[in-house]
Parts: C-alpha cells; sequence; structure tokens
C-alpha cells in the first residue's frame, strides 16, 4: 500500500512539475477570467445535429523484476523472479445526436500479452543442488462490438435498444523444469458473448463539452484583452452551436479541417463587431483554446429507464498434453429499472450520480468431452442486484481532470437446491486525465475495494469470505482523431 501511495505521489508531482515549467505564462489564460461568464449555465445548453468519430490508440509496458537470497543452518537459497507485460488496444467510436435520435456505435481491439519466470537454487550443506525452473506465456486477444440507440417518440420518452457481443481467444503456457520433473502444459480458451437490449425511457441526457468549450474560448479572449466587449448569454449559446456544428466534418485529414473549424469560430467574431483586434495574440489564443478547450466531456440532464437483457455466453477451454475439453453454456433473462444524473456545477464542477436495480432467472451447464471422464452438469439460478455510484469531477483548467467515486453494490443468487450466496461491493476510486497534447494523453488511477461474501448451502454449510484489495495504474494514450 505505501508503494502504491509512493508511486501515485511522485506521478502527481511530476505531472505538477511539467504543468508548472512548460509554458507557464499561457497557464494564465487558462484560469476563470474575472468570472464574466459564471451566470452562463453550461448545463442547459442543447446540441444541434451532430455526427462524432474517434480512434484512440493504447500502448501499456510493464516490468518487475527481483531477487532473494536465504542463508540457514542447513541450506542457502536464492530466488530470482522477472515480469514482463504488454499490451497494445484500439478503439473506434461513431457517434450521432439529433433531436430523434442518439445512436453510438463502438469497437474494441486488445492484443496482451504476460511473461514471468522464476527460478529457484538450493543448495544444502552436502553441496547438493537442487534447482527449480518455473516460467508462464499468457495472451489475451479480444474484439468487443457494442451499438445502442435511442429513439425519441417526444421531447423526453424514447425507446432504448441496441446489442453487445465479445469474442475472445486466450492461450496460456506453464513450463516447469527441475530434476524430477520437465513438463509444458497448454491452455486454449475461447469465449463468446452476445447480449441484446430492449426497453422505454423518459429524460435526455446532453453532452454539454462543447459550450464549456465556448465559455473557454470567450474567458481567454477576454483576458487577452482582445474583445470589444464581453459576450451575452445567447452569444455564447451561437458560438457553442457553432462549435458542434463544424466539429461534425473531423476525420482523419484534421489539417484542412481545422483550417475550417478556426475560420468558422473566427467569422462569428468578426461578424458580431466583437474583435477590438485580430492579430497575433487573438489567432494564438483562439488556436489553442480549440486544440485544448473540449478535451473532456461533460453532461447535463436524467434518465430513467426499463430494460429487458437477455445474455448468451459460450466458453470451450482445451488444456494439453492432458487431453481436456471443456464446454460451458449460460443464458440470463434479466430486466433492469436504471437511473442517470448529471449536473455541471459552476463551470469547473460535476456532478455524476447513477442508479439501478435488476433481478432475472438463468441457466448454466458445464459439459467435459474427455472420452474417459464425460459428463454433463446443469443448474439455474436466480439473482438480484442493486448498485449506486456517485462522482464528483474537478476541472480545474483545459489539460487537468480529477475526479473521484465512490459506488455501493450489493447482488444476491440462489442456486439449484439450497445453495445461496450475497456478495457486497465498496469501492472508493481516484482518477487523474492530463494532456500534453490534444492526441497525447496520461491517466491514472486508484481504486481501493472492500468485498465481503456471504454462501449457504445445503447440510448447515456456510462460508464468510471478506476481500480488501488496491490497485495503482498509469496509461499513456494517443488519439489518431
Amino acid at each position: 500500500m505505501k508503494k502504491i501511495i509512493s508511486i501515485l505521489t511522485v506521478s502527481l508531482f511530476t505531472v505538477s512539475a511539467y504543468s508548472q515549467n512548460s509554458m507557464q505564462s499561457e497557464y494564465e489564460e487558462w484560469k476563470t477570467s474575472q468570472d464574466e461568464y459564471t451566470n452562463f449555465d453550461i448545463g442547459k445548453y442543447t446540441t444541434p445535429d451532430i455526427v462524432r468519430n474517434q480512434l484512440d490508440i493504447y500502448f501499456n509496458f510493464g516490468s518487475n523484476n527481483s531477487y532473494a537470497d536465504y542463508s540457514y543452518s542447513d541450506r542457502d537459497s536464492r530466488y530470482e523472479y522477472s515480469n514482463l507485460s504488454g499490451n497494445i488496444s484500439s478503439s473506434f467510436s461513431h457517434y450521432v445526436n439529433t433531436r430523434k435520435k442518439i445512436s453510438s456505435l463502438t469497437g474494441n481491439l486488445s492484443f496482451r500479452e504476460n511473461y514471468s519466470s522464476s527460478k529457484d537454487k538450493q543448495t544444502l550443506t552436502d553441496n547438493s543442488t537442487t534447482i527449480n525452473n518455473l516460467s508462464s506465456l499468457t495472451q489475451r486477444n479480444s474484439l468487443n462490438l457494442s451499438w445502442s440507440n435511442k429513439w425519441y417518440f417526444s421531447e423526453l420518452i424514447f425507446m432504448d435498444y441496441g446489442i453487445n457481443s465479445n469474442i475472445s481467444y486466450n492461450f496460456t503456457q506453464y513450463k516447469t523444469k527441475n530434476q524430477s520433473e520437465d513438463s509444458n502444459q497448454k491452455q486454449k480458451d475461447f469465449f463468446l458473448n452476445i447480449s441484446p437490449q430492449l426497453g422505454i425511457g423518459y429524460g435526455r441526457i446532453e453532452n454539454v463539452r462543447d459550450a464549456r468549450q465556448a465559455v473557454y474560448i470567450a474567458n481567454a479572449l477576454s483576458k487577452n484583452k482582445v474583445l470589444t466587449r464581453n459576450l451575452s448569454n445567447d452569444e455564447l449559446f451561437e458560438l457553442s452551436q457553432i462549435i458542434s456544428t463544424v466539429k461534425n466534418k473531423r476525420f482523419l485529414d484534421s489539417r484542412l479541417h481545422l483550417i475550417e473549424e478556426i475560420t468558422s469560430v473566427d467569422s462569428f467574431f468578426v461578424d458580431n463587431n466583437l474583435l477590438a483586434d485580430n492579430g497575433a495574440v487573438y489567432f494564438t489564443t483562439l488556436y489553442d483554446m480549440w486544440q485544448y478547450g473540449d478535451l473532456f466531456s461533460r453532461n447535463s440532464g436524467y434518465e430513467i429507464s426499463f430494460l429487458i437483457r437477455p445474455y448468451y455466453d459460450y466458453r470451450n477451454v482445451k488444456y494439453t498434453p492432458t487431453i481436456r475439453d471443456f464446454i460451458n453454456n449460460s443464458t440470463q433473462h434479466i430486466v433492469s429499472l436504471n437511473f442517470s444524473y448529471e449536473k455541471p456545477f459552476k463551470l469547473n464542477w460535476q456532478h455524476s450520480l447513477s442508479a439501478d436495480v435488476s433481478g432475472g432467472i438463468g441457466s448454466s451447464s458445464e459439459e467435459n468431452k474427455q472420452t474417459d471422464n464425460n459428463y454433463k452438469i446443469s443448474t439455474k439460478n436466480k439473482g438480484f442486484s442493486a448498485f449506486a455510484g456517485y462522482s464528483l469531477g474537478y476541472y480545474p483548467n483545459t489539460r487537468t481532470n480529477i475526479r473521484v467515486a465512490t459506488s455501493q453494490q450489493i447482488s444476491k443468487n440462489i442456486y439449484d437446491g439450497e445453495r445461496r450466496s450475497t456478495d457486497f461491493q465498496s469501492m472508493l476510486n481516484a482518477y487523474l486525465y492530463y494532456y500534453f497534447s490534444p492526441n497525447l494523453r496520461l491517466a491514472g488511477d486508484c481504486r481501493l475495494m472492500y468485498s465481503p461474501r456471504r454462501s449457504k448451502g445445503n447440510e448447515e454449510y456456510y462460508s464468510n469470505i471478506n476481500t480488501f484489495s488496491s490497485s495503482f495504474n498509469i496509461q499513456l494514450v494517443y488519439s489518431f482523431f
């Protein structure tokens, strides 16, 4: 735990030092300028018809090496361990928002590999030596596709439908080598999941990041004294809609689109006679706020929906050289009631609240196709779960976002016979995002989780398990467009 806290502290210090020493004078532009636009409520912004596309590439690499020497009265030993891990993944999203429809299509492709090895050497007093070598190689490859739609019959009543699917192939190899054993075990794991959904809802959550960017631009220009007057709320709303509309054309050829985007925003200021100076300070400020003013998503509104979600899972696991072949099938039929609420607060803060309750029935089967031990087991289950979560986001400037979140979940499952289990999960999370450039982002998160589990079976059998865990992660993300 102390190691995690130390790493997080160093990371935060590094980002802070970079932000203070790199382009210090320009950072003054990102601070709120004289509070001219605090009365403009970005939460009331409504987007025009927009279409957005985004492609992100993720790179992760990590390594760990250690060794330990032990000395006892009857022997000496040395233990060595090393680990290498890497991940390359990409994510593509296509987003459409009109008054009649909100649609999202996303795809994620991921390739991950992890290699670890250990060596344990024991030397006895009679100079005899034993050496144990262990190694493992894990490859995880997955493709996820998600399609969701909200079709509005009226201003707030909508039909919700879509489908999620995931397919993955994993390979694991374990090698053991010593004086008495030399083994090479392999495991191949294929997984498929399909989950459509259909339901009805009330409410609407708007994406208001373009309104926040309009305020960033107006603040920065006011601070640099290039405007003849402050913008009215109506003019800020008009500028926000121009920003939303012109971004529809972003796709790969960013150079030409950037020229068109800056030209469109500049025309707004010229046509409304807002410019006292249209020289270098004006254009560099506008260019800076255009690149960095919309890096973080901001939402406003609420939704409540009732959904029906069937699930189907298929998994096939094969082991060699000892031939074992397992096939698992499971289905779930779940109904859920969901609520989401988003509220921007004083431009730089964001309240987010979500809750849902769900219940359903399901069945699963496991089949072993090994010739000398063939069997098939089927079970049925009923389940209920409830979840509530809250997060507070802080956006001190255009490059940085800090967010803390807490959540609580309870789930209960009843299986064939008298078997049942109850799970609780309490989580506390902290997130940090920092942009080195509009395309290069540093992301860090820290998580604490407490998860007790209570199980009861036949013949007065029971088990109580209490689990506490913590995690820390740093990620570097490059977005192509």
